[in-house]
């Protein structure tokens, strides 16, 4: 039995996946929409968005309409239950030695916004016992108390908001905990309600696609807002092969860096995004040549795609001289711009290509911007896909990569 790395570093496999989207409850029904290159996205239905021209979103439209709970709590219930039945923890194996790391960009922000709506417009009025709480639970924190309380996770508890990074950022957060001994286990992921506040916006800088998403098209003029939670089991090898757990893949390296150059434009280089993709690289002590599928970040806004294309194409110089460019793409013009949830995604659908040898397609790319596989149309079967890189970028100038090593041996998934 293995669980350490080289230089005695302990390894950290990933065994359970739960989510949520506008794809639907449950992983099947995202991979569904994803292998097949169906676009979930429509026109918004929780607000009148015609003075906005009516830009596209990706609304978990399955979830009942319940004004009582709050639509992250909706969401992360459902992806947690999924994750723990996924993952196999008994509850004996959710105590001291799990831990809780979840992004977010905004929390729990539709109740709030609209209880302060009415109240603004009643300010004579005290606040209900309802209305308090849905203040309390805005803050960020709130959806990650709700995952431990509900798992009864008592080890370490926190909450990254880094807007789009947020939960890839998490994933490294809370693998760096099982590395450095504090707990064997953890939940990481990540959630985002959609919200009129966010949307408004994302309208304000004029990042929101007139019509389709188009990740890495010469078309591109902007992205669409989806929902989710995602929630992954992190545990360290010797944890997970001690309770004989099924093991979808390795989490070998990770990398996280920032532009420092604008709180909403990316550096046109691409720089921040390269030093998190090499520290990546250096942590799993592989090079781009081993790399065989990228899944980007690809919001399809015209600076955003640039830049990844900028630093994809220094990282993989040496492999693109020799023809061997590995495939790459984007998921958000199936689910939207999940925001707080975004890292997680790529990375569960990253985990499932690798896992069932399946190419993600890159929906609604017609006319590349640059000359490179970007897996258009449906997914593509028979791949052998034995290392993958997912990348996130985020305002602030905030930079990620995740590097996955599928899992080939005892316990792997099927």
């Amino acid at each position: 039995m293995t669980t350490e790395a080289g230089g005695g570093r302990t390894r950290v496999v990933v065994t359970g996946l739960g989510m949520v989207s506008a794809a639907g409850t449950g992983i099947e029904a995202g991979w569904e929409a994803r292998a097949e290159g169906r676009s979930a996205l429509a026109e918004v239905e929780s607000f009148d968005a015609t003075a906005y021209g009516s830009p596209l979103a990706g609304e978990a439209r399955h979830l009942p309409s319940d004004p009582s709970i709050d639509r992250s709590f909706q969401l992360l219930d459902l992806a947690l239950a999924e994750v723990l039945g996924d993952a196999g923890w008994s509850e004996a194996e959710r105590g001291d030695e799990t831990g809780v790391v979840l992004g977010t960009s905004q929390g729990s922000i539709a109740r709030a916004q609209d209880i302060h709506r009415g109240l603004a417009r009643r300010p004579q009025e005290a606040a209900t016992e309802a209305q308090r709480e849905a203040f309390a639970n805005y803050r960020p924190g709130a959806g990650t108390a709700r995952v431990a309380e509900r798992s009864g996770a008592t080890g370490p508890s926190s909450t990254v908001g880094m807007v789009c990074v947020s939960s890839s950022v998490a994933i490294l957060h809370a693998a760096d905990l099982i590395r450095r001994g504090v707990c064997q286990r953890a939940l990481a992921g990540g959630f985002e309600e959609f919200s009129q506040f966010v949307f408004t916006g994302f309208f304000c800088i004029g990042a929101l696609a007139s019509g389709p998403l188009r990740p890495f098209d010469e078309a591109r003029d902007g992205t669409s807002l989806g929902e989710g939670a995602v929630l992954l089991t992190l545990e360290s090898l010797e944890s997970a092969q001690a309770r004989g757990a099924s093991i979808y893949a390795e989490l070998v390296g990770s990398g996280h860096a920032a532009d420092a150059v604008h709180m909403t434009a990316p550096d046109r280089e691409g720089r921040g995004l390269e030093r998190a993709i090499r520290q990546a690289f250096t942590e799993a002590d592989l090079s781009p040549a081993d790399v065989d599928y990228l899944c980007a970040h690809g919001t399809g806004t015209i600076f955003n795609d640039a830049m990844e294309c900028q630093a994809f194409g220094r990282i993989f110089e040496a492999v693109r001289s020799a023809g061997a460019m590995p495939p790459i793409s984007g998921l958000k013009s199936v689910f939207g711009h999940t925001l707080g949830a975004a890292g997680a995604l790529d990375a569960v659908f990253t985990i499932l290509g690798m896992t069932r040898g399946v190419l993600p397609p890159t929906v609604a790319n017609q006319t590349p911007i640059q000359s490179w596989d970007f897996v258009p149309g449906a997914g593509r079967r028979g791949a052998d896909i034995r290392i993958a890189l997912s990348t996130n970028s985020a305002f602030g100038g905030n930079n990620s990569a995740l590097l996955f090593r599928r899992w080939d041996g005892e316990g792997a998934r099927a």
